[in-house]
């Protein structure tokens, strides 16, 4: 048994080595981790239907996971990928031992990463999905993380999204890491709650194309703002921390930066609160955003954690005929917005927002056993890496600890802890309930699986140097 211990020394979860795959625990999805496979066999013998596979029209461009792996930087790694998967199930019928198979494992850190800097953040939130991690105190040591993220960058790291877990320009080192990830030649996202602009400011200069950061303000109001947010800081308000926006794009006319707005509707709930209602100021939102030089407001629903299993989740608190009538609204709303688009300014609806309205947001539930995406995108935190951002912090889907990408010993060992998981996490049990984007994705690679001879007709797509998964 493979035992993943915190920085303390406790263990925080168990993952089998899998030396024979078909002594996988296969009882029940509420197994601890969701491991198993039908009958004792791994989970990619367990049989699933062709439904889920079929391309979901409504991907917008930012969530065409399958297409930023069919980039030419890109498709080699998933064609080695999708061979040794198929070798793996053909060698495990002829009696192959897991050990054995990972002797012949790609060996590759993940494409892109949600880095999560600090669990520290200078904001209270009533709707923070991350609310009982915040102010732990748990930290990185910077120089360990600096060699973390420089042996990833040597093993095909190619993105970073600093993100999730606190406020990333909370974290002292932020400015140092930015400038370590841009020497490697890593594009950079950053999500930051807009206190601390003068520290994006610091770096703006060292950001260039495809990079980007993103403002989460999730109203037009600046009453509506420190209700919402409870900012530390009295003079953090949202005409204040939109102001400072002019002086970054003066410097750096590259570098995009969005308005982020999560939609907030009537009856929405999490962490035993009412959350405030913010449909009505979409369309305003995105007049302030073009006012003060963003490049695009981002709209996207509200998410909860289950609690099942703390996966994030959009929040469906009534009937589809309730929700109907909150989506004309939003509807509404979001037309309106929409004038505001011109060549320098977009109205962007997520991937979320676009299957709720429409109603096809379970296609997205039906997920295969095997969550292939683990092995190009993972979550690094203070708390641990994490297979996916819906499960930050979520002990099932734990890698590795804070540094487990420090050294080659360590990089080496975190590879092979996720292929395990791969075989262990069964994403069909344990995202039944989330509306995954990565579902095309995981479908596509899966039928590759399935059948490697598409391998040979498989084209390389145009290189859009966008690798954010």
């Amino acid at each position: 048994m493979q035992k993943i211990h915190s920085e303390s020394g406790e263990v925080l979860i168990s993952i089998s080595p899998l030396i024979d795959c078909r002594n996988i625990k296969t009882d029940s999805a509420d197994d601890a981790g969701g491991t198993g496979g039908a009958n004792g066999a791994p989970l990619h013998t367990r049989a699933r239907g062709d439904a889920a596979r079929e391309r979901q029209a409504e991907l917008s461009p930012i969530h065409d996971f399958m297409g930023k792996l069919l980039q030419p930087g890109a498709i080699g790694r998933l064609a080695e990928y999708v061979r040794w998967q198929a070798a793996w199930r053909e060698g495990y019928a002829n009696g192959m031992s897991f050990d054995e198979a990972l002797a012949t494992a790609p060996d590759y850190a993940p494409l892109s990463i949600n880095l999560d800097l600090t669990t520290a953040c200078n904001y209270r939130c009533d709707h923070c999905v991350d609310m009982d991690i915040l102010n732990t105190g748990i930290r990185y040591e910077h120089e360990r993380l600096k060699d973390s993220l420089t042996r990833m960058a040597d093993k095909g790291l190619r993105s970073v999204i600093l993100i999730g877990g606190g406020e990333p320009t909370a974290y002292p080192g932020f400015g140092d890491i930015v400038r370590h990830l841009k020497d490697r030649d890593i594009k950079i996202g950053v999500v930051t709650n807009g206190s601390l602009m003068k520290k994006v400011r610091e770096v703006a200069g060292v950001m260039g194309e495809g990079d980007w950061v993103r403002l989460s303000l999730d109203s037009a109001d600046n009453g509506t703002f420190r209700a919402m947010h409870k900012p530390v800081n009295a003079k953090c308000t949202l005409d204040w921390i939109c102001e400072q926006i002019p002086a970054i794009k003066d410097a750096n006319p590259a570098l995009q930066i969005g308005y982020s707005f999560i939609i907030v509707w009537r009856d929405c709930r999490t962490n035993n609160a009412d959350i405030i209602e913010n449909v009505a100021e979409i369309a305003a939102a995105a007049e302030r955003a073009k006012r003060w030089r963003f490049d695009y407001i981002s709209l996207k629903p509200f998410l909860t954690r289950a609690e099942e299993n703390n996966a994030e989740i959009v929040d469906l608190v009534r009937d589809e005929e309730h929700l109907g009538g909150i989506m004309k609204t939003i509807r509404g709303e979001i037309e309106r917005a929409k004038r505001q688009q011109d060549d320098s300014f977009k109205v962007i609806e997520s991937t979320n927002l676009r299957v709720l309205e429409n109603g096809s947001y379970k296609n997205y539930t039906e997920q295969p056993h095997n969550c292939h995406l683990q092995f190009f995108r993972q979550v690094v935190s203070p708390l641990g890496v994490f297979n996916c951002p819906v499960y930050r912090h979520v002990p099932q889907a734990l890698i590795g600890g804070k540094h487990a990408y420090a050294t080659d010993a360590d990089r080496r060992e975190t590879r092979d802890n996720t292929l395990r998981l791969i075989e262990a996490f069964d994403a069909a049990a344990e995202c039944r309930d989330v509306t995954c984007l990565y579902n095309h994705a995981n479908w596509f690679i899966e039928d590759l699986i399935r059948n490697p001879d598409k391998l040979g007709s498989l084209e390389a797509g145009e290189e859009r140097r966008d690798y954010f998964l």
